[in-house]
Order: structure tokens, then sequence, then C-alpha cells
């Protein structure tokens, strides 16, 4: 009896042991990093934030209509969120009534002028003469309304220096740097047919967009670059990319120059890169080349499509499978392209993988113009 009675105590006492091991490693995991480090649970950058919280959320994509290869951004203005600048160049003029002057940088200025009013621009009737382009500012008298975006906004436009902000109403105007839009132009539609197909396409002298449902809805067909991301990281993760693909680049140099280059190596992976991610795809595999800094090594759009079309035509003697799921057939044979046409989920991956490198440090701080905040010389050196 005595003992099963000594087994007995050890068993308990190897219970306890066990509860404390794994609840201590829970806690650990779970509260260590903002207790000790809070860098590694604090975003990386303004920039990031601002990426993420502000651009992500009021930037808008849908498909262009022929042939579906192409898709088109609009911007959603929010009055005192967004912040706009209208900036003139050499070949950019601005006509603006008295009262909207003072929003209107002209050539030469040295200090940006952004506001978080709604203004935008239309194309002037001009008379002047001249290699340049003339457009008029003017109120629509909205608290939000939709501007034409950029081709391919991987990075949005940036300014931490030179800038002031007219009308500061969020807390993000009063951070040393800041995300703009550049010189917004309505984004207004006319519909047309082609074939039986019934569709639309941005026409400056159309009809405007009248709010958010509208953009949103089955006759446009508009969805966030946020909830786009999202997706992306669904179809990343039951695709399993994560099975051959890394998302971390190590502080080893055979990482650091193959994510960058000799003379500017890019940085190594941290913990707050992945903070606004559900889930986070470290891995430990690499059949295929780490992913963690695609958005600087692979921006374009196209090469994406070739690769997961077929990846032997952009990697050769790659293993990776072809995702022609990502592609939906076009029977009108309208797109010039050998792929078919880009679906959601490959529009998803797609912005997904362009977050991977891009947000980490602003643009005008970018480790790939020789840029070296993160001390990442130091870091494979051992200084750091």
């Amino acid at each position: 009896m005595k003992f099963m009675d000594k087994v007995e105590l050890s068993s308990l006492l190897t219970i306890i042991g066990v509860i404390f091991l794994f609840s201590f490693s829970v806690a650990i995991v779970l509260f260590a990093p903002s207790r000790i480090d809070k860098s590694w649970t604090e975003p990386t950058s303004a920039y990031q934030v601002q990426m993420y919280e502000i651009s992500d959320p009021h930037v808008y994509l849908s498909s262009l209509a022929l042939g579906g290869q192409g898709v088109q951004y609009v911007n959603h203005l929010v009055e005192g969120l967004s912040l706009s600048a209208f900036q003139e160049s050499a070949t950019f003029k601005i006509k603006a009534p008295p009262d909207l002057e003072k929003y209107v940088t002209k050539q030469g200025d040295k200090t940006l002028k952004l506001t978080s009013r709604v203004l935008l621009l239309k194309p002037a009737d001009s008379t002047a003469k001249g290699d340049f382009d003339t457009y008029e500012l003017y109120d629509p008298k909205k608290k939000e309304a939709f501007s034409l975006g950029a081709s391919d906004p991987i990075l949005e436009n940036w300014v931490d220096k030179d800038f002031v902000v007219l009308d500061k109403s969020a807390p993000f105007h009063e951070q040393g740097g800041v995300i703009f839009i550049l010189n917004p132009q309505e984004y207004k539609f006319s519909p047309y047919t082609y074939g039986l197909q019934k569709a639309f396409r941005f026409d400056p002298n159309g009809t405007p967009i009248e709010n958010l449902e509208e953009l949103k809805s089955d006759k446009h067909g508009f969805i966030s670059r946020k909830e786009l991301i999202a997706y992306g990281e669904h179809v990343y993760a039951i695709e399993g990319c994560w099975y051959c693909h890394t998302d971390q680049t190590r502080t080893l140099v055979q990482d650091v120059v193959l994510n960058g280059s000799d003379s500017y190596p890019a940085p190594p992976s941290s913990a707050n890169e992945y903070i606004y991610q559900k889930i986070t795809f470290p891995g430990t595999k690499r059949n295929g080349p780490d992913l963690s800094r695609t958005g600087v090594k692979r921006p374009s759009r196209d090469w994406h499509k070739s690769h997961f079309w077929a990846p032997k035509t952009e990697s050769k003697g790659s293993i990776m499978p072809s995702f022609r799921h990502f592609f939906d057939f076009d029977p009108r044979g309208t797109g010039r392209n050998p792929t078919l046409v880009p679906n959601l989920q490959f529009e998803a991956i797609f912005q997904y993988l362009m977050t991977k490198g891009t947000r980490i440090t602003p643009p005008t701080q970018a480790w790939w113009l020789g840029k070296d905040p993160l001390k990442t010389k130091d870091i494979i050196e051992g200084r750091n």
C-alpha cells in the first residue's frame, strides 16, 4: 500500500508539474512580449499603421471590362480623414476659385499643402496654350466622394518633411509623416455595351458614384483592398502555400542578401511585421523561395499572373504546381494575354503578397533605396 501511495503521489506531482509548465509557457508566449519588449507588438512604423488602418479600407478595386485582365482603383475620400494634395508641375496646372487657392501647392513651393476637406479636380475649359494639362479645383459639397486611383498603388504617396496639414482633424494628421492622395480627380463612369456584355468605364464627363453602397453593388463590383488582403491570407492558408514557402527573413547573410542585395540587404523579419495578420506563416521549409519580401522583389502583377498560370514560364525549373483555378474562362476571347481572366482568388492573394516587405518602413526610408533605418548591416554582422 505504501508503494502504491508513493506511485499515486508521484503521478499527482507529475500532472501538477505538466500543468504548471504548460501554463507558464502559455503565459510567456501571450504576455511576455508586450511586458518585456513592446516592439514585438507595436507597429514597425507610422507608415505601416496608416497603410492598414487608413489606406486599405478606403482603396477599392474592380476588374476592367474588356478581357478582365486589369483592375481599376478608386479612392474613397472621407471628410476629416483622407488627406489630399493639389500640386502643380511643369505639365500640370490647377485653376482654383479665390477661397480654394490656399490649397494649391504651386510649382517651386517648398512646402506641400495637405487638406482633409473633400475637394476634387476636373478638366478645365482652358484656352491657355502650352504643353500642360489644366484642371479646375472645386468643392463638391459632400462629406464623402470617390476619386480615380493610381494604376497599381502598392506604395502610397507619403511625405515626412516639408509639409503642412491645413485642416487637421484625425490623430494621424499630427504624425511626423502622412499618406495622402495626389491631385484626386472625381471618379465618374459611363455605361457601354461590348457584344452582349453591359459594362462601365471611367469617363470624366460621366456619372459620379453617389455613395459607398453603389460602389460596392453588383453593378460596379468594387471591393476594398482591406477585404482582399484578408481573403488573400485565407487563400494562402487553404491552398497550402506555407507547405513550401517561408515568410521570414532570418538574420543570416544568405537571407538578407537573397531578399535584397549585397549593397542593400533586406531587413530581417520581426514580430511586429505580422501584427495586422490573423494568421502568420513563418514556416521552416523552403522548397520554394522565402516570400517575406515579395512585394519589393516581385511587384509586377503581370509576373504573378504568368507565374500562377504556369510557374515554369517565370521560374525555370520550378516544381510549383500551376494554380489555374485562380483564373476564369473568357468565352469572348477578348483578352490578349496567354492566361485566362484572373478571378477574385488571384486578386486576393496578389494583394496579400504585395504587403510583404513593403510596409516595414516608409518609402522615404526604404531599404531598397539604400537606406538602413533598421540597422540591418549591424544585425547581420553581429553588432546589434
